[in-house]
């Protein structure tokens, strides 16, 4: 069983039975907060899992339809030794852990002996290392109970050591987070939220969310604010509170509860007004949750007092006799003393002096110094209101006793905090010096390092400029290969251009040849141009004998520069070619004076050149000139006019 107990990790939640767990005074919330309550149990079923679950549901199902639901209330709870020997004979042996834990939480609190002997016999019976930390915190809860606050210490410091023993880090400060308990009784408020503080960061590294140990937590830190009377900061962890995301925690009303609880208690005295209204607030929300059950009388206290504290006495006694009636802790536990302190308080302002002396008597048990010296106080004002002097002075002066030992205990309380501040100091100063003389040894080995890795990066550099120069030489030694090769391959090129300029030369010559050949072919051609137009002259012209190719040659060298040249050459065409230029119109009336003279040029069989020359135009425009009297002439080349215009 308890192998299956070692591998067990950390538990994450926390037990919250009490009848009055939304409640922020500290005694109550020590009563309501059982830390350890689930961490054990799970620590027993595990232990009990070696039987099977279904056997145990099955067995304490059967005990509990047997006994109305109640088995193990029918132990002898004020016997733990019975309760232990008839557990042994009625439970199978690997429930054993789990029914004793069970008969723990059944017990009443009312009697240290009986519940110190059944740890004992938890111990003795089930013997086990996480068994004994259990034990310890239960008995330091216990002497907590009791106002027992030195064994209180003994027992959470031995718990905190075996928990760390067990490598179990967040049990062990469940330890410390019992020990800030004690303290908070006790007024070290400093202690206390250190060690608050402390567990809240382990809290927030460990999870990401508001949890249960957060909500608790927080409570804490306000009423430990609260108690040193630090509003600010009071005032700054209530709206914390208020403002957290309660979706993630078990029962969230109980925790907006308490929070509303903290803003109540800190208007209480300054603004009674909005401590009603934060009272009211902890109604509705119970209601809310819980609209079946009534409103508990914690609850009905708070409002009582805030009604009190505005002066509304009448408001506040009803409500302040019903926390009195219903309070389940009674007298003797460190709970709930200044109920009827109040109810002995609010019959003295409505002047009911009986009644108020018989209630402030009863808060006498209360063992904090402050309250004690208050309630004397208050006797003090009733005796005197009463007549009774002497006894009003007797009270006066144990209430000036206890003031004066508060006061005494707190200015020690003070010394002893300057002393650790000043012990803390000198430690941090310590801390100081290791440190400095630890970041000095760093840097020297930082420097030693640096040192090292600028030779090595000086022998990197040295190497990589070597292998690059080799790198630079094979390179030009491919470049010098290069090289060569291209002044191989220009004296190849050299070679083919000058075959090429040859070959080009022939071409040139045989173009050369061809012009020759066409300009024979003109002369030949311009010859018979003559010949024709002399026989177009006719035989009995009395000019066609010796007038016609004079007047053709003429023609053709003849220049159409301005508009009298071109009438001249108009007359000499005309007598040349009687009748043409009319019979051109004729057939193209559309013509231009421009188109005219090409026509004719072309018709003395002009090629480009030379009607260029004739007309003082560049060859480019005539090719324009050609091409636009193709497309208006209708012809589907430009090719195609020299023949038609030699047809004409």
């Amino acid at each position: 069983m308890f192998n299956t107990m070692k591998m067990l990790g950390p538990y994450k939640a926390r037990s919250r039975k009490c009848r009055c767990a939304f409640v922020p005074d500290l005694s109550i919330a020590l009563r309501e907060l059982k830390p350890f309550v689930w961490c054990v149990i799970a620590i027993a079923i595990s232990g009990c899992n070696q039987a099977g679950n279904g056997a145990k549901d099955d067995f304490f199902e059967r005990q509990n339809a047997v006994h109305d639901g109640g088995y193990i209330a029918t132990y002898p709870l004020s016997d733990p030794d019975s309760c232990i020997a008839r557990l042994k004979q009625e439970v199978p042996k690997a429930l054993q852990p789990w029914a004793c834990l069970s008969l723990w939480y059944h017990l009443p609190r009312d009697s240290p002996k009986v519940n110190f002997r059944l740890l004992e016999l938890y111990e003795e019976n089930y013997p086990h290392d996480t068994v004994f930390a259990f034990c310890q915190m239960m008995r330091a809860e216990f002497y907590i109970d009791l106002a027992e606050f030195d064994l209180a210490e003994k027992y959470t410091e031995d718990a905190y050591r075996r928990y760390m023993d067990l490598g179990r880090t967040l049990d062990a400060e469940d330890a410390r987070y019992l020990q800030a308990r004690s303290y908070i009784y006790q007024n070290k408020f400093a202690e206390a939220l250190e060690i608050y503080f402390d567990l809240l960061e382990i809290l927030d590294k460990a999870s990401n969310h508001f949890s249960d140990r957060h909500a608790n937590l927080y409570s804490d830190i306000c009423v430990a604010y609260e108690r040193s009377r630090d509003r600010v900061k009071y005032l700054e962890w209530a709206q914390k509170s208020w403002k957290a995301d309660v979706s993630k925690i078990h029962e969230p009303w109980r925790f907006r509860i308490k929070t509303a609880n903290h803003f109540n208690g800190y208007y209480l005295k300054t603004q009674p007004d909005s401590s009603i209204y934060w009272a009211k607030e902890m109604q509705k929300i119970f209601r809310e949750a819980n609209p079946e059950k009534e409103i508990p009388p914690i609850i009905r206290y708070r409002l009582a007092r805030s009604y009190f504290e505005a002066g509304l006495y009448q408001k506040a006694l009803p409500l302040f006799k019903e926390a009195y009636q219903k309070n389940p802790f009674g007298s003797k536990r460190m709970v709930f003393f200044q109920v009827p302190m109040a109810l002995g308080q609010c019959y003295f302002e409505l002047g009911q002096l009986d009644s108020a002396e018989c209630y402030i008597k009863e808060s006498l048990a209360s063992p904090d110094t402050g309250n004690l010296s208050f309630a004397y106080y208050l006797l003090s004002n009733i005796y005197a209101e009463k007549g009774e002097w002497e006894r009003a002075l007797k009270e006066a002066n144990e209430s000036h006793r206890l003031y004066r030992i508060k006061l005494d205990s707190d200015k020690a309380k003070e010394v002893v905090r300057l002393e650790a501040q000043y012990e803390n100091t000198q430690k941090e100063h310590r801390i100081e010096s290791l440190e400095q003389e630890h970041l000095a040894l760093r840097l020297r080995q930082f420097i030693w390092a640096l040192a090292l890795l600028s030779v090595i990066l000086l022998l990197t550099i040295l190497y990589i400029r070597q292998h690059n120069h080799r790198l630079i030489l094979v390179q030009q030694n491919r470049l010098l290969s290069q090289e060569k090769e291209l002044i191989n391959t220009r004296e190849k090129l050299k070679s083919k251009a000058l075959m090429h300029s040859r070959n080009q030369l022939e071409e040139a010559k045989k173009e050369l040849d061809e012009t020759g050949q066409a300009l024979a072919l003109k002369s030949r051609l311009i010859r018979e141009l003559q010949i024709k137009l002399s026989q177009k002259a006719g035989p009995d012209s009395p000019s066609s004998a010796g007038h016609a190719p004079q007047e053709s040659s003429e023609l053709k060298s003849m220049k159409i520069l301005t508009d009298q040249d071109w009438l001249v050459f108009k007359e000499r065409y005309e007598e040349c070619f009687p009748g043409f230029l009319e019979k051109l119109k004729e057939m193209f009336p559309k013509l231009t004076s421009g188109e005219t003279r090409l026509i004719l040029l072309m018709k003395l069989k002009f090629d480009n050149r030379e009607a260029a020359e004739s007309l003082g135009i560049s060859l480019q425009s005539v090719w324009r000139s050609r091409h636009r009297l193709s497309r208006k002439l209708g012809l589907n080349t430009t090719g195609d006019l020299d023949l038609f215009i030699e047809r004409l």
